[in-house]
């Protein structure tokens, strides 16, 4: 059993600048943010910078499924959250509220990244992250913007870039 990956002796210097780019990417991206406040929400650009960054040449790091499951998670996971706003004036049936609401929010977001072809697992955690957080539509608004930056740089740089996984 090999500790590395056998094509890092021959791309060292991609798989460290790759992931760098990675990296500062995530900056761009969290510079729209309120990183405090929205910590739930925003720990999906991580994941899916590792699938952009480390994976650019795979067909779920195009645009059409970063920003696509990301709009699915966003609206899926923005509607649902309303289920659960309503006030309950028990601790308990608030709390089993959100974990319903929660798994809703994340099997929708499958079955609708699923049938359009958008499919996105760090989207998926969107969704959830929008039923169990406080948010406002300029959360929306700076989710869209930070994923439509990480996916335009390594689109930017993709011819440059070799797949890492």
């Amino acid at each position: 059993m090999r500790f590395f990956d056998e094509k890092f002796r021959n791309n060292k210097s991609r798989y460290i600048i790759q992931s760098a780019l990675g990296g500062l990417a995530v900056v761009a991206a969290l510079l729209l943010f309120d990183v405090v406040h929205h910590p739930a929400i925003i720990a999906s650009f991580g994941a899916s910078t590792l699938v952009a960054f480390a994976m650019p040449h795979h067909k779920i790091s195009g645009p059409r499924y970063l920003i696509g499951g990301y709009v699915i998670g966003v609206a899926v996971g923005a509607s649902i959250h309303y289920l659960t706003v309503f006030p309950v004036e028990l601790y308990l049936i608030q709390v089993l509220m959100h974990v319903l609401a929660g798994g809703a929010a994340v099997g929708l977001a499958i079955f609708l990244m699923s049938v359009t072809n958008t499919e996105h697992a760090p989207a998926a955690g969107i969704a959830l992250g929008f039923v169990i957080n406080d948010w406002t539509f300029h959360t929306i608004i700076m989710i869209l913007a930070g994923i439509i930056v990480i996916s335009t740089i390594q689109k930017i740089l993709k011819s440059w870039m070799i797949d890492l996984v």
